[in-house]
């Protein structure tokens, strides 16, 4: 179903019929020994629903179908939170509930089933988290080291993130039946921050809720944008967040919050805060989770000087800062997004891109060749729109720009001219 979509739309019911009571067996030894079979026939359960819609769509019919799907899948899977108690079962759950979500797509969950929703969510994060309140309380300093004891605690901590997307589902599909929500999420969220174990969920759901809800948020905003720049802090000897994941977390929110008019006041002290982060040493290779932070402040400083380029202090220059990091390759998801607006931005010719007289040019280009053609760093299109780019620029001009480019980045350009 999931290669000819739509076309699949009239075996649906069918395949339906033969998953469910695969999806709803709640024999403990079905879960013991198959619970990977159920976190599978969630997702194949969310496909279904996705061709469900689309087919419904093609057909110019009512999704019926695809609300029925989803419907009785919820209703399956709540059932199964409420018996478990095992991480990582649940996690396969709440993973499968989040595609599902997702798949159905806009105009389906309405605001008494959205806000059914929301509640087990919360319900099955405090459980979570007392769950492993319990178990770090019971841990005898003999175990500091156990894998099976921090295997638990992770699959725990994935559990509460994996409600947190489900929660992000639920606005994407569904943003005007969430707002009712917010005050649930501002306690929430508040509650969270408080806390070194939660402080990135509660980053996270702050993250969504501007994405997805955008400024109609803004109510809660003061709840947790201190946080936000609190964790983008920089000292004398580095971040004051030792936390990657928060400052990663922080970064985006500043990503995303950058167009939007309300934070306008906020900007400086943004770019403040990000230039610091930015122009200070780059982690080592195996801080992955650091590089990856680090990654999303240059996304971040990107977004700001695109939307707000009249709120950059003078004596910060992003732009430099900005291509002294490109190309993003640590956090590759946000590399691709990153790379398409900038590439975007210098086929539009951008002023601050491209400095005064062009001064930048080499290295703007120096990036994009080092980009061109990589999948992991950027999606068909923006490969497009490099080669369209080196084409667009006089070969005199590239070779006079020769000292600047690799010899690998020079074979890529040639490649890219003569195709």
């Amino acid at each position: 179903c999931y290669e000819i979509q739509g076309g699949f739309f009239e075996f649906v019911q069918p395949s339906a019929e033969v998953l469910l009571p695969l999806l709803a067996n709640a024999d403990d030894d079905f879960t013991t020994w198959c619970g990977e079979v159920r976190g599978v026939c969630l997702q194949v359960w969310a496909s279904l629903i996705k061709v469900a819609r689309q087919g419904a769509d093609q057909k110019g019919m009512a999704p019926e179908l695809a609300q029925q799907l989803l419907s009785t899948g919820l209703r399956t899977t709540f059932a199964l939170l409420a018996k478990s108690k095992d991480p990582e079962t649940l996690c396969a759950i709440t993973s499968g509930i989040a595609e599902c979500i997702r798949s159905v797509g806009t105009g389906i969950v309405q605001a008494s089933e959205l806000a059914h929703i929301v509640g087990i969510m919360f319900e099955t994060v405090d459980k979570s988290i007392n769950r492993t309140a319990k178990a770090q309380h019971q841990r005898a300093p003999a175990a500091d080291e156990d894998d099976d004891e921090d295997w638990g605690q992770h699959e725990e901590e994935q559990l509460r993130r994996n409600c947190e997307e489900v929660l992000a589902a639920l606005m994407e599909v569904s943003a005007e039946h969430f707002l009712p929500c917010l005050p649930v999420c501002s306690e929430r969220i508040g509650k969270w921050l408080q806390s070194k174990q939660n402080k990135v969920l509660g980053l996270y759901l702050s993250c969504d809720i501007l994405l997805h809800l955008k400024e109609r948020s803004q109510s809660i905003w003061p709840v947790f944008m201190p946080q936000v720049f609190k964790s983008l802090e920089m000292g004398a000897k580095g971040p004051c967040e030792e936390d990657a994941d928060a400052r990663l977390a922080a970064a985006y929110a500043i990503n995303v919050a950058a167009p939007y008019a309300a934070f306008e006041e906020a900007a400086a002290e943004a770019y403040r805060r990000l230039a610091k982060i930015v122009g200070s040493p780059r982690p080592k290779k195996r801080d992955s989770s650091g590089r990856k932070a680090l990654d999303n402040a240059v996304a971040a400083l990107m977004s700001l000087i695109r939307e707000r380029p009249g709120s950059c202090p003078p004596e910060i220059q992003a732009w430099p800062l900005i291509l002294a990091r490109l190309p993003l390759r640590d956090d590759e998801s946000e590399a691709q997004k990153s790379h398409e607006k900038f590439v975007d931005l210098v086929m539009a010719k951008d002023a601050g891109l491209l400095g005064p007289s062009n001064s930048n040019l080499t290295s703007v280009l120096s990036s994009l060749a080092e980009v061109q053609g990589s999948k992991n760093l950027c999606n068909e299109a923006t490969n497009a729109k490099i080669i369209k780019v080196f084409q667009l620029v006089p070969r005199e001009m590239l070779q006079g720009f020769a000292a600047g480019f690799s010899e690998k980045q020079q074979r890529k350009i040639e490649k890219m001219l003569s195709g």
